[in-house]
């Protein structure tokens, strides 16, 4: 029994044998069969067809009744595939559970990941979102948000600042009552851009003229994440609030100093502005952690300049966002409290 060759190529992807494909083919399309028939309508050697059946019985594809002689049938695609399914996604549970813990905690080097489709791509855009800790920023066109919602909502659930650039026609305001939600309406969303904590950056590009196969990656490379940082802060710039939503007023996470300065002018008066931050000292390279009363900022975006000043044991010092240059520290892990 010929298989398609667009079937063979598929199911050998998967990693099953040709022989294997045959065999299973063969009985989807007789049904019920000996090991003796299936070498006949298979073409698979006889000596090979039980081992065949053994690993595909194995995969959960295949079942042997038990009679004389045996009789092997096949679970349909749908059924089989479910648990080949489950045994991947527990599998790959495993895997990344592992990998947690084979971790060395050393800095790794740069890297960037191309997408070859845009389910590749999201599924990029959630994984990352899934290990962000402070601030989540997506520029994104209106669509996107429908097949991110779950994610974003998961991560506001869990207290990551989600910070939104897009259209303004969708209602969001449910996702405001879940966690620290700022919006942003945004005019240029011919792409797709998110940062997730200043570590990594994902780009998916020409949306309109690639609907299904834009090109995208991933990137670590510091250069990377700055020219999308500062692609970020012009949009910033560009854009107007039209939603904030506060429901951790106790713990509002940022990894930019320009949102959480923006923040800080808007509530300067609200009453005292605490802050706890972790930052790299500019003038000894040394990872501090400082906390204070936020006692002033300082917003000049045509000169990009923005940081706010933290009064400190050590006295009150200014806080800089990523590539800080002129103040004294910079950070990018920010929490904001409102007393």
């Amino acid at each position: 029994m010929e298989v398609s060759h667009r079937v063979m190529t598929m199911m050998t992807k998967l990693g099953f044998t040709k022989y294997e494909v045959l065999v299973y083919w063969t009985l989807l399309v007789y049904g019920p069969s000996t090991a003796k028939e299936i070498s006949e309508r298979s073409g698979v050697p006889y000596n090979r067809v039980y081992d065949t059946i053994a690993s595909l019985n194995a995969r959960g594809f295949v079942s042997e009744i038990d009679s004389s002689p045996k009789v092997y049938v096949a679970y349909s695609p749908r059924v089989a595939f479910l648990k080949f399914k489950k045994d991947v996604d527990t599998i790959r549970e495993e895997l990344e559970k592992e990998l947690k813990h084979a971790k060395t905690g050393s800095e790794e080097k740069p890297g960037i990941w191309r997408a070859k489709d845009l389910d590749s791509a999201l599924e990029m855009v959630i994984e990352s979102m899934k290990n962000s800790s402070y601030e989540v920023i997506l520029i994104a066109p209106e669509k996107f948000l429908e097949k991110l919602e779950e994610s974003i909502k998961d991560e506001l659930k869990r207290g990551v600042t989600v910070s939104l650039y897009t259209g303004e026609s969708v209602d969001l305001s449910d996702l405001a009552k879940l966690g620290n939600l700022y919006v942003r309406k945004f005019h240029r969303l011919n792409h797709f851009v998110g940062m997730f904590d200043g570590r990594e950056v994902i780009d998916i590009q020409n949306i309109g003229f690639h609907p299904r196969n834009p090109p995208s990656f991933k990137a670590t490379y510091p250069e990377i994440i700055f020219s999308q940082y500062g692609f970020i802060r012009e949009a910033f710039k560009e854009s107007e609030l039209i939603l904030e939503g506060i429901k951790n007023p106790n713990d509002i996470r940022f990894f930019t100093t320009f949102h959480a300065v923006d923040l800080i002018k808007r509530h300067v008066n609200d009453g005292v502005i605490y802050a706890k931050v972790v930052a790299r000292n500019l003038s000894t390279g040394e990872i501090e952690e400082l906390e204070g009363r936020v006692v002033g900022y300082t917003v000049a975006l045509e000169e990009g300049i923005d940081n706010f000043d933290l009064e400190t044991e050590k006295g009150v010092v200014k806080i800089g966002g990523m590539f800080a240059v002129l103040e004294d520290y910079e950070t990018t892990k920010i929490r904001l409290m409102f007393l």
